[in-house]
Protein backbone atom coordinates (compact mmCIF):
# COMPACT_ATOMS: atom_id res chain seq x y z
CA UNK A 1 0.00 0.00 0.00
CA UNK A 2 1.25 3.38 -0.79
CA UNK A 3 0.03 6.21 1.52
CA UNK A 4 -0.07 9.89 0.84
CA UNK A 5 0.09 11.74 3.98
CA UNK A 6 0.38 15.44 5.73
CA UNK A 7 1.80 16.00 9.28
CA UNK A 8 4.53 13.19 9.29
CA UNK A 9 6.93 15.62 11.86
CA UNK A 10 4.27 15.92 14.50
CA UNK A 11 3.47 14.20 17.25
CA UNK A 12 0.18 11.67 16.10
CA UNK A 13 1.66 11.51 12.55
CA UNK A 14 5.46 10.58 13.30
CA UNK A 15 4.22 7.62 16.20
CA UNK A 16 1.61 6.81 13.57
CA UNK A 17 4.09 6.51 10.61
CA UNK A 18 6.15 4.68 12.70
CA UNK A 19 3.99 2.05 14.27
CA UNK A 20 2.27 1.27 10.97
CA UNK A 21 5.02 1.00 8.62
CA UNK A 22 6.98 -1.10 11.17
CA UNK A 23 3.84 -3.48 11.47
CA UNK A 24 3.52 -3.64 7.47
CA UNK A 25 6.54 -3.94 5.75
CA UNK A 26 5.01 -3.39 2.44
CA UNK A 27 3.41 -0.17 2.66
CA UNK A 28 5.02 3.35 1.87
CA UNK A 29 4.16 6.73 2.73
CA UNK A 30 4.99 9.89 0.72
CA UNK A 31 4.07 13.07 3.27
CA UNK A 32 3.95 16.78 2.79
CA UNK A 33 6.43 18.65 5.25
CA UNK A 34 7.50 22.16 5.54
CA UNK A 35 11.08 23.03 6.13
CA UNK A 36 11.23 24.70 9.36
CA UNK A 37 14.93 27.60 10.28
CA UNK A 38 17.47 25.77 8.63
CA UNK A 39 16.28 22.71 8.11
CA UNK A 40 14.35 21.20 4.96
CA UNK A 41 11.18 18.87 5.43
CA UNK A 42 13.41 15.85 4.61
CA UNK A 43 15.96 16.85 7.31
CA UNK A 44 13.05 17.63 9.58
CA UNK A 45 11.61 14.24 8.74
CA UNK A 46 14.82 12.12 9.76
CA UNK A 47 15.55 14.16 12.39
CA UNK A 48 11.76 13.08 14.06
CA UNK A 49 10.96 9.56 12.67
CA UNK A 50 15.06 8.63 14.43
CA UNK A 51 13.54 10.43 17.97
CA UNK A 52 10.69 8.32 17.29
CA UNK A 53 12.23 5.10 16.97
CA UNK A 54 14.85 6.22 19.73
CA UNK A 55 11.76 6.93 22.26
CA UNK A 56 10.35 3.29 20.70
CA UNK A 57 13.68 1.42 21.80
CA UNK A 58 13.70 0.70 18.37
CA UNK A 59 16.58 0.86 16.10
CA UNK A 60 15.13 0.55 12.42
CA UNK A 61 15.05 4.47 11.65
CA UNK A 62 16.74 3.85 8.48
CA UNK A 63 14.65 1.12 7.45
CA UNK A 64 11.88 3.01 7.51
CA UNK A 65 12.88 5.82 6.01
CA UNK A 66 13.77 3.57 3.60
CA UNK A 67 10.17 3.68 3.16
CA UNK A 68 9.03 7.17 3.56
CA UNK A 69 9.36 10.23 0.49
CA UNK A 70 8.83 13.73 1.37
CA UNK A 71 7.21 16.59 -0.69
CA UNK A 72 8.32 20.07 0.54
CA UNK A 73 5.15 22.64 0.83
CA UNK A 74 2.90 23.99 3.44
CA UNK A 75 -0.98 23.43 4.16
CA UNK A 76 -0.89 26.92 2.98
CA UNK A 77 0.79 26.56 -0.47
CA UNK A 78 -0.63 23.43 -1.31
CA UNK A 79 2.06 21.92 -3.85
CA UNK A 80 -0.84 19.16 -5.02
CA UNK A 81 1.55 18.74 -8.30
CA UNK A 82 4.19 17.81 -6.62
CA UNK A 83 2.50 15.14 -4.79
CA UNK A 84 0.38 13.71 -7.39
CA UNK A 85 3.29 13.05 -9.76
CA UNK A 86 4.74 10.26 -6.54
CA UNK A 87 1.82 8.40 -7.21
CA UNK A 88 -0.45 6.01 -7.72
CA UNK A 89 -1.44 5.99 -4.39
CA UNK A 90 -4.15 3.89 -2.62
CA UNK A 91 -5.37 6.14 -0.02
CA UNK A 92 -4.78 9.53 1.99
CA UNK A 93 -3.94 10.24 5.43
CA UNK A 94 -4.41 13.67 6.73
CA UNK A 95 -3.13 14.45 9.82
CA UNK A 96 -1.33 18.28 10.00
CA UNK A 97 -2.82 20.78 11.54
CA UNK A 98 -2.55 24.38 13.32
CA UNK A 99 -3.02 23.69 17.06
CA UNK A 100 -3.00 27.48 18.24
CA UNK A 101 -5.51 27.04 21.07
CA UNK A 102 -5.59 31.00 21.44
CA UNK A 103 -7.13 33.42 19.86
CA UNK A 104 -7.17 33.87 16.62
CA UNK A 105 -7.82 37.41 15.02
CA UNK A 106 -6.56 37.00 11.57
CA UNK A 107 -8.25 33.33 11.04
CA UNK A 108 -4.75 32.17 10.16
CA UNK A 109 -5.39 28.95 12.92
CA UNK A 110 -9.25 28.64 10.83
CA UNK A 111 -7.66 28.88 7.70
CA UNK A 112 -4.56 27.00 7.34
CA UNK A 113 -6.80 23.84 8.99
CA UNK A 114 -10.08 24.24 6.45
CA UNK A 115 -8.78 25.12 3.69
CA UNK A 116 -5.91 22.86 4.29
CA UNK A 117 -8.37 19.84 4.68
CA UNK A 118 -10.23 20.85 1.56
CA UNK A 119 -6.88 21.31 -0.07
CA UNK A 120 -6.05 17.50 0.87
CA UNK A 121 -9.16 16.29 -0.21
CA UNK A 122 -9.10 18.24 -3.40
CA UNK A 123 -6.04 16.32 -4.26
CA UNK A 124 -7.65 13.39 -3.79
CA UNK A 125 -10.55 13.34 -5.84
CA UNK A 126 -7.87 14.52 -8.27
CA UNK A 127 -6.20 11.38 -7.93
CA UNK A 128 -9.34 8.98 -8.08
CA UNK A 129 -9.07 7.95 -4.51
CA UNK A 130 -11.78 5.76 -3.01
CA UNK A 131 -10.88 6.70 0.97
CA UNK A 132 -9.67 9.39 3.42
CA UNK A 133 -8.08 9.13 7.01
CA UNK A 134 -8.66 13.05 8.91
CA UNK A 135 -7.36 12.80 12.25
CA UNK A 136 -9.41 15.85 14.16
CA UNK A 137 -9.88 16.20 17.77
CA UNK A 138 -12.69 15.18 20.00
CA UNK A 139 -12.97 18.47 21.17
CA UNK A 140 -15.22 19.36 18.35
CA UNK A 141 -18.14 18.97 20.82
CA UNK A 142 -17.00 22.53 22.06
CA UNK A 143 -19.20 23.04 24.97
CA UNK A 144 -21.25 20.60 25.01
CA UNK A 145 -22.21 18.86 28.13
CA UNK A 146 -23.26 14.65 28.92
CA UNK A 147 -22.40 11.76 26.62
CA UNK A 148 -20.86 12.72 22.93
CA UNK A 149 -21.31 10.07 20.84
CA UNK A 150 -18.12 9.14 18.30
CA UNK A 151 -20.11 9.42 15.22
CA UNK A 152 -21.98 12.43 16.14
CA UNK A 153 -21.05 16.35 16.30
CA UNK A 154 -23.79 18.15 18.34
CA UNK A 155 -21.92 21.26 19.20
CA UNK A 156 -23.20 24.53 18.89
CA UNK A 157 -20.64 26.85 20.79
CA UNK A 158 -16.85 26.22 20.65
CA UNK A 159 -13.88 27.46 22.91
CA UNK A 160 -11.67 28.46 20.27
CA UNK A 161 -10.84 29.59 16.83
CA UNK A 162 -9.58 25.80 16.36
CA UNK A 163 -12.00 23.54 18.04
CA UNK A 164 -14.30 25.47 14.91
CA UNK A 165 -11.96 25.12 12.17
CA UNK A 166 -11.55 21.25 13.14
CA UNK A 167 -15.09 20.79 13.50
CA UNK A 168 -15.92 22.43 10.05
CA UNK A 169 -13.02 20.24 8.66
CA UNK A 170 -15.09 17.13 9.56
CA UNK A 171 -17.87 18.13 8.13
CA UNK A 172 -16.28 18.56 5.22
CA UNK A 173 -14.90 15.20 5.45
CA UNK A 174 -18.19 13.54 5.95
CA UNK A 175 -19.68 15.62 2.90
CA UNK A 176 -17.00 14.67 0.23
CA UNK A 177 -18.05 11.70 -0.73
CA UNK A 178 -14.88 9.97 -0.17
CA UNK A 179 -15.36 6.50 2.47
CA UNK A 180 -13.92 8.07 5.52
CA UNK A 181 -11.86 7.53 9.29
CA UNK A 182 -12.27 9.97 11.19
CA UNK A 183 -9.78 9.74 14.35
CA UNK A 184 -10.39 12.29 17.23
CA UNK A 185 -8.15 12.28 20.23
CA UNK A 186 -8.27 14.88 23.42
CA UNK A 187 -5.54 15.93 25.37
CA UNK A 188 -2.22 14.49 24.69
CA UNK A 189 -0.12 13.45 27.11
CA UNK A 190 2.87 11.08 27.97
CA UNK A 191 3.03 7.76 27.05
CA UNK A 192 1.60 5.17 29.71
CA UNK A 193 4.44 2.90 31.08
CA UNK A 194 6.74 6.50 32.39
CA UNK A 195 4.64 9.78 31.24
CA UNK A 196 7.61 10.47 28.50
CA UNK A 197 6.40 12.19 25.66
CA UNK A 198 8.23 13.39 22.83
CA UNK A 199 6.97 16.73 21.60
CA UNK A 200 4.84 18.23 24.55
CA UNK A 201 1.95 20.27 23.29
CA UNK A 202 -0.96 22.32 25.08
CA UNK A 203 -1.29 21.34 28.84
CA UNK A 204 2.58 21.31 29.07
CA UNK A 205 2.73 24.84 29.08
CA UNK A 206 0.90 24.97 32.47
CA UNK A 207 3.67 23.07 34.04
CA UNK A 208 6.03 25.26 31.87
CA UNK A 209 4.56 28.21 33.60
CA UNK A 210 3.79 26.89 37.13
CA UNK A 211 7.67 26.02 36.88
CA UNK A 212 8.27 29.32 35.90
CA UNK A 213 6.16 30.81 38.93
CA UNK A 214 8.17 28.83 41.58
CA UNK A 215 11.35 29.50 39.97
CA UNK A 216 11.15 33.63 39.98
CA UNK A 217 9.36 33.09 43.51
CA UNK A 218 12.56 31.24 44.71
CA UNK A 219 15.19 33.52 43.74
CA UNK A 220 12.64 36.68 44.79
CA UNK A 221 12.92 34.86 48.69
CA UNK A 222 16.74 33.23 48.37
CA UNK A 223 15.52 29.53 48.63
CA UNK A 224 17.07 27.14 46.87
CA UNK A 225 15.05 26.00 43.72
CA UNK A 226 14.49 22.20 44.92
CA UNK A 227 13.43 23.10 48.09
CA UNK A 228 10.05 23.70 49.66
CA UNK A 229 8.23 26.33 48.30
CA UNK A 230 5.12 28.04 49.41
CA UNK A 231 2.68 30.31 47.17
CA UNK A 232 -0.81 32.16 47.57
CA UNK A 233 -1.26 31.75 43.69
CA UNK A 234 -4.77 31.38 42.81
CA UNK A 235 -6.19 29.71 39.10
CA UNK A 236 -9.33 29.78 38.31
CA UNK A 237 -9.87 26.64 36.57
CA UNK A 238 -12.84 25.19 37.87
CA UNK A 239 -12.84 21.34 39.47
CA UNK A 240 -13.96 18.68 36.61
CA UNK A 241 -13.42 15.09 37.08
CA UNK A 242 -13.91 14.88 32.98
CA UNK A 243 -10.23 15.88 32.02
CA UNK A 244 -9.32 13.41 28.96
CA UNK A 245 -5.52 13.42 28.99
CA UNK A 246 -4.64 10.02 26.67
CA UNK A 247 -1.38 8.86 26.78
CA UNK A 248 0.80 9.51 22.86
CA UNK A 249 1.79 5.57 22.79
CA UNK A 250 -1.95 4.24 23.41
CA UNK A 251 -2.97 7.27 20.40
CA UNK A 252 -0.37 6.46 17.69
CA UNK A 253 -0.71 2.67 18.24
CA UNK A 254 -4.69 2.44 18.23
CA UNK A 255 -4.70 4.74 14.83
CA UNK A 256 -2.39 2.01 13.39
CA UNK A 257 -4.53 -0.31 14.12
CA UNK A 258 -7.68 1.17 12.52
CA UNK A 259 -5.81 2.30 9.67
CA UNK A 260 -5.82 -1.97 8.38
CA UNK A 261 -9.64 -2.25 8.75
CA UNK A 262 -12.03 -1.33 6.59
CA UNK A 263 -12.82 2.34 5.76
CA UNK A 264 -16.44 2.37 6.62
CA UNK A 265 -17.63 6.06 7.51
CA UNK A 266 -16.56 5.75 11.33
CA UNK A 267 -15.62 7.87 13.73
CA UNK A 268 -13.18 6.94 16.54
CA UNK A 269 -12.77 8.92 20.01
CA UNK A 270 -9.14 8.22 21.22
CA UNK A 271 -10.01 9.57 24.45
CA UNK A 272 -9.68 6.34 26.88
CA UNK A 273 -12.09 5.91 29.45
CA UNK A 274 -10.61 7.22 32.57
CA UNK A 275 -10.73 10.85 32.53
CA UNK A 276 -8.51 12.76 35.79
CA UNK A 277 -9.70 15.55 37.52
CA UNK A 278 -8.29 18.81 38.56
CA UNK A 279 -7.60 18.06 42.25
CA UNK A 280 -5.32 15.18 41.00
CA UNK A 281 -3.49 17.37 38.63
CA UNK A 282 -2.98 19.64 41.36
CA UNK A 283 -1.83 17.33 43.75
CA UNK A 284 0.88 15.41 41.49
CA UNK A 285 2.21 19.01 40.36
CA UNK A 286 2.53 20.44 43.74
CA UNK A 287 3.71 17.32 45.17
CA UNK A 288 6.86 17.31 41.83
CA UNK A 289 7.62 21.04 42.39
CA UNK A 290 7.69 20.55 46.65
CA UNK A 291 4.95 23.18 46.45
CA UNK A 292 2.30 24.56 49.16
CA UNK A 293 -0.65 26.91 48.96
CA UNK A 294 -1.85 26.86 45.23
CA UNK A 295 -5.25 27.27 44.78
CA UNK A 296 -7.76 25.64 41.99
CA UNK A 297 -11.24 27.80 42.41
CA UNK A 298 -13.98 28.50 40.15
CA UNK A 299 -13.17 32.50 40.22
CA UNK A 300 -10.08 34.66 41.26
CA UNK A 301 -11.84 37.57 43.81
CA UNK A 302 -9.21 40.74 43.66
CA UNK A 303 -6.73 38.69 41.97
CA UNK A 304 -3.29 39.79 42.37
CA UNK A 305 -1.18 41.15 39.21
CA UNK A 306 0.59 37.55 39.42
CA UNK A 307 -2.92 35.83 39.07
CA UNK A 308 -3.65 38.26 36.51
CA UNK A 309 -0.87 37.36 34.29
CA UNK A 310 -1.84 33.52 35.02
CA UNK A 311 -5.18 34.10 33.85
CA UNK A 312 -3.90 35.68 30.54
CA UNK A 313 -0.75 33.22 29.92
CA UNK A 314 -3.32 30.17 30.45
CA UNK A 315 -6.88 31.26 29.76
CA UNK A 316 -7.07 29.55 25.92
CA UNK A 317 -6.61 26.37 28.45
CA UNK A 318 -8.48 26.70 31.12
CA UNK A 319 -11.91 25.83 29.40
CA UNK A 320 -10.58 22.03 28.71
CA UNK A 321 -10.51 22.05 33.10
CA UNK A 322 -13.85 23.18 33.23
CA UNK A 323 -15.20 20.67 31.19
CA UNK A 324 -18.55 18.44 31.49
CA UNK A 325 -18.13 15.90 28.63
CA UNK A 326 -18.12 12.14 28.66
CA UNK A 327 -16.70 10.49 25.93
CA UNK A 328 -18.28 7.26 24.50
CA UNK A 329 -15.98 4.81 22.93
CA UNK A 330 -18.41 2.24 21.47
CA UNK A 331 -16.81 2.29 18.00
CA UNK A 332 -13.45 2.09 19.25
CA UNK A 333 -14.51 -0.91 21.24
CA UNK A 334 -16.52 -2.67 18.70
CA UNK A 335 -13.05 -2.41 15.99
CA UNK A 336 -10.80 -3.74 18.47
CA UNK A 337 -11.96 -5.35 20.99
CA UNK A 338 -12.20 -4.16 24.97
CA UNK A 339 -8.73 -4.89 25.88
CA UNK A 340 -7.54 -2.29 23.78
CA UNK A 341 -8.89 0.06 26.78
CA UNK A 342 -7.48 -1.93 29.53
CA UNK A 343 -5.51 0.86 30.66
CA UNK A 344 -6.56 3.20 33.22
CA UNK A 345 -4.91 7.07 34.25
CA UNK A 346 -4.78 7.31 37.89
CA UNK A 347 -3.09 9.66 40.64
CA UNK A 348 -0.04 7.70 39.90
CA UNK A 349 0.54 8.11 36.47
CA UNK A 350 -0.03 11.73 36.24
CA UNK A 351 3.11 11.83 39.24
CA UNK A 352 5.40 9.53 36.64
CA UNK A 353 3.99 12.23 33.74
CA UNK A 354 4.89 15.29 35.53
CA UNK A 355 8.16 14.22 37.07
CA UNK A 356 9.28 12.63 33.68
CA UNK A 357 8.26 16.66 32.05
CA UNK A 358 10.47 18.34 34.87
CA UNK A 359 13.19 16.29 34.74
CA UNK A 360 13.73 16.97 31.23
CA UNK A 361 13.28 20.61 31.50
CA UNK A 362 13.30 21.98 34.58
CA UNK A 363 16.06 19.55 36.68
CA UNK A 364 17.08 22.25 38.80
CA UNK A 365 13.71 21.82 40.59
CA UNK A 366 13.73 18.42 41.26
Amino acid sequence: MRILMTGITGLVGAGFATNLLRSNPDYTIVSLCRGFGNKSGLERTKDTIKEQCEMDDKQDAEELLSRIEIVEGTLEDFPASEMSAKGPYDTFFHCAASVNLGKDPDKKTYNTNFYGTQSALSLAKQLGLKTFHYVGTAYVAGKCSGVVMEDSMPATEWNNSYEISKYDSEKLVRESGFDYTIYRPSIIVGRLSDGVIRKPLAFYRILEFLARVKINGCKKAGLPLNGPFSTKLRIAAGMSDKIYFVPQDYVQQTIAKLFVLPVCNKTYHLTGMSPVSTQMIAIAVCEALKTTGLGIVDNVENPSKEEKLVQRMLDDLLPYFKSNITFDNSNVIEALGKEVLDWKLDLDFLRKMVYAYYKENNPELL
